[in-house]
């Protein structure tokens, strides 16, 4: 009879321990298997009942589609920037496409032209300054905007739908009123536009505004900058700039900050650094003086930009707060070609020596914040909001929220300082809207005014109208006040 092994038994106890937790690994597996195929499948089920069995369903309604969007919408309601849609087209992030090529801004019941696109059909015929004020489609009736609402212009606008139709635009042009017919058609967007070019006279200050980055405006920027042998001051426009991809900030911030700056970093939701960039190499450029004007639509990664440029080039700010988006977006594109954009890291900049925009970041030893529902705050603030005036105000319509009317206020109160200063359970809406009709009646001596409101009970559209002219006209002026300021500065 041979001894035994006193290895066996052991082993042998390994080996049933080793079955028992694979065992019970499975198990726990299984269930978490189970679990999410149950919260899958209400979703399947969820939908294969709305789109056989809905009292009001119909074959032409794509169910994948509103599913999709459903899920997304019900998850992220306090995310605007994560969101469903069918093509990449309609995520926004096109700098060109088929139209007229230039934007407009709502004016006196007609439209006020702020921008005409170099490249576009509208180039050499309309002017930044021209007032639309009716148009004609094809052989059609002339449709005068100051006797439609804003949304009835906006449909009939929509009714051009290819470059075959000739559009008629009636507008008036200082003292002259035109016939100006253009056809939509392809355009581009101009990314960057040259305000000012360096001479003796100013000092050599050359004034670049970047108006998006999207595609590639550090190429851009970096070509016409080269074209000047001596600039002793760059003064770069973000105003209204929403942003874009943060590579691009990143690449254009590389043009000009010096050697080790924090570029930018991404953070997930477990606050773990993802991504990184710095400043690699000496700079393309060495100007003497960086100046960059941000407002309350500065966003994103013009933010990014803008810390950068803060911290590595010594840059100075200038106008408003910024808009305070420290957050990045992804994409996910499916088999159908429909995009999911998701929200999936905090971004970070770089702060300045001694930084104290804000209180929390004082004496702090990273040296990197987050300005994400914050903003940039400007070196030199302008005393005056005048992005305010830079809305569409519409209070023809039936229902007035508490913002609308506080933001009514607010302009109002700039526009008149002699109107009371806040809104109040003794000032209402409705006493607002008179006191205002009474001083445009007097402007306009038309005393219909004065009572402010329609048989509806909707603010009169003749002063909605007046109302858009006015608060625009001070955007105008305070705008240019603005750009004045700084090229003083």
């Amino acid at each position: 009879m041979s001894k035994k092994n006193p290895d066996v038994l052991p082993r042998v106890i390994i080996a049933l321990i080793c079955i028992i937790a694979g065992v019970g690994a499975g198990l726990q597996i299984g269930m978490a298997v189970k679990t999410l195929k149950n919260d899958e499948q209400k979703l399947v089920d969820e939908y294969r009942i709305i789109k056989r069995d809905w009292l009001y369903g119909d074959e032409n309604t794509d169910y994948k589609t509103q599913a999709a969007k459903g899920v997304v919408a019900g998850m992220t309601k306090d995310d605007p920037y994560t969101f469903y849609t069918g093509t990449a087209a309609e995520q926004g992030l096109d700098t060109e496409g088929i139209g007229f090529g230039f934007a407009r801004h709502y004016y006196d019941g007609c439209f006020y032209v702020t921008r005409v696109l170099s490249q576009s059909p509208a180039n050499g015929k309309l002017s930044v300054g021209d007032i639309i004020t009716a148009i004609k489609i094809g052989d059609g009736e002339v449709f005068d905007f100051k006797s439609h609402t804003y949304e009835e212009i906006e449909n009939e606008f929509a009714k051009v739908k290819t470059g075959d139709i000739v559009v008629t635009f009636k507008v008036k042009r200082g003292q002259e009123n035109l016939d100006v017919e253009i056809k939509k058609g392809q355009y581009y967007d101009d990314i960057v536009s040259r305000i000012q070019e360096p001479t003796a006279e100013n000092n050599n200050t050359l004034i670049l505004k970047v108006h998006t980055f999207l595609n590639a405006p550090s190429i851009i920027v970096k070509d016409v900058v080269s074209h000047y042998t001596d600039i002793n001051r760059l003064v770069i426009d973000l105003r209204g700039n929403g942003g874009g991809y943060v590579s691009q900030a990143c690449d254009m911030a590389k043009l000009f900050v010096k050697k080790g700056t924090l570029l930018y970093q991404l953070r997930d939701k477990n606050n773990k650094v993802i991504e990184e960039k710095y400043q690699t190499s000496n700079p393309n450029f060495n100007i003497p003086k960086y100046d960059i004007i941000i407002d309350r639509d500065t966003a994103s990664a013009s933010e990014s930009f803008t810390l950068a440029m803060r911290a590595g080039a010594n840059a100075t700010t200038w106008g408003l707060k910024s808009y305070g988006k420290g957050v990045a977006q992804n994409f996910h594109q499916f088999a159908d070609k429909s995009v999911l954009r998701f929200t999936y890291a905090y971004v970070y900049g770089p702060e300045k020596e001694n930084e104290d925009m804000y209180e929390e970041e004082k004496n702090d030893e990273d040296k990197i914040m987050c300005i994400d529902k914050k903003g940039i705050i400007p070196d030199h603030i302008y005393d005056v909001d005048y992005s305010l005036f830079n809305y569409r105000l519409d209070y023809t319509s039936q229902g007035v929220s508490l913002a609308a009317s506080n933001h009514l206020v607010k302009v109002l109160n700039i526009l008149y300082p002699e109107l009371p200063a806040s809104y109040n359970s003794k000032f209402v809406y409705a006493d607002l809207v008179r006191e205002y009709g009474k001083i445009a009646a007097k402007k306009l001596s038309d005393n219909t005014l004065e009572v402010g409101f329609n048989d509806e009970g909707c603010m009169l559209k003749s002063l909605n109208d007046f109302l858009n002219k006015e608060t625009f006209d001070k955007y105008l002026v305070e705008s240019s006040k603005q750009m004045d300021a700084v090229i003083k500065g």
